[in-house]
């Protein structure tokens, strides 16, 4: 049996040599990009947490039984399986952007913001909730830490890159009419995360107690992996919202759409894993979203509005802020 202490090292020297490998290959150049470095223990560990996902799918044969046993064995339940297909996927492709920007010289600031939030949100989630949850603590949650600290570097680095903008586009009727879309949108999400927040907790209020059993019954899973996704949804989406629907209805707050790819970010990959967790085969079956129509029409209509509702907002805040910097230059 391998020992977990051992299972440390060798992820931590494994990493080493994941880095040292692209320094040999750059160090020769001007001033290489930091990301360089970063994309190349992103897009190992993608690798990994792909060949993860197939073999708890039962796609491919067991490689990593002892990692399940004295690891992380959390990534074999459907929510670190879905994790690990988002991270193998999109976090993946997202590396491969960010590389093909740095190779032609382009910005890869808005893609590298939205990787920043996909991360944080998947590493918050996934860790705490194996803390708090039935799997407890091992050594090799210790392996996720530079998983979690990178990304908040590389948003650092990039939000500190924000140029400044101090000019206004005009609106037009149209252009008003979608601010009120949204202003509505962020008000209903904030209301649709706090309630089920409040079921995730266990709360006896009887509209929070009818959602959980007959809509979401996800959020009552000892694995704890949804009672964390609510509770940040809860306490830092739900300011978000209440920040953008300030800049929709006042305007100003330059700031707001970096960070709205940040939360896009954050909530597609919250709400890919999760919704996929509650209809999982692997999720206990009295947690699976119930089988009657109006059940799985209210989970469908909401976890699909709070996972496109965030892309939209930052793809039209973020082309309204290309426009007006276009103006400036």
């Amino acid at each position: 049996m391998v020992e977990p202490v051992t299972i440390v090292i060798v992820g931590v020297l494994v990493l080493a040599l994941i880095l040292l490998l692209p320094y040999l290959l750059v160090r020769r150049q001007k001033k290489p990009d930091f990301i360089l470095y970063v994309m190349s223990l992103f897009m190992f560990s993608s690798m990994i947490d792909l060949i993860t996902a197939l073999e708890a799918d039962g796609i491919i044969p067991e490689l990593m039984s002892f990692y399940r046993k004295e690891g992380e064995a959390y990534l074999w339940t459907a929510y670190g399986m879905l994790s690990n297909y988002w991270d193998s996927v999109v976090h993946y492709g997202c590396c491969l952007w960010m590389l093909y920007c740095v190779n032609t010289g382009k910005s890869y600031r808005k893609v590298g913001l939205f990787w920043v939030g996909s991360m944080s949100n998947s590493l918050v989630v996934l860790v705490f909730g194996s803390i708090v949850g039935k799997f407890g603590v091992k050594y090799a949650v210790l392996l996720n830490v530079p998983y979690f600290v990178v990304p908040v570097w590389v948003g650092y680095r990039l939000l500190m890159t924000r140029p400044q903008q101090q000019l206004t586009v005009t609106s037009s009727p149209l252009s008003r009419l979608t601010d009120l879309v949204f202003v509505l949108y962020f008000m209903a999400a904030g209301c649709v995360d706090f309630i089920r927040a409040a079921a995730a907790l266990g709360s006896k209020v009887e509209l929070c107690v009818e959602y959980g059993w007959d809509h979401e019954p996800y959020l009552s899973d000892p694995v704890a992996y949804p009672k964390i996704q609510m509770m940040v949804y809860l306490l830092y989406f739900v300011p978000f919202y209440c920040c953008a629907i300030n800049r929709l209805v006042y305007g100003g707050l330059t700031w707001l759409p970096d960070w709205a790819l940040l939360f896009a970010g954050a909530a597609t990959q919250g709400q890919f894993v999760h919704t996929g967790a509650s209809i999982h085969y692997k999720t206990d079956a009295e947690f699976i979203v119930p089988d009657r129509e109006h059940s799985r029409n209210i989970f469908w209509l909401l976890n699909i509005m709070l996972f496109v509702g965030p892309l939209l907002f930052a793809l039209r805040e973020n082309l309204r802020s290309s426009k007006v910097q276009r103006k400036l230059e």
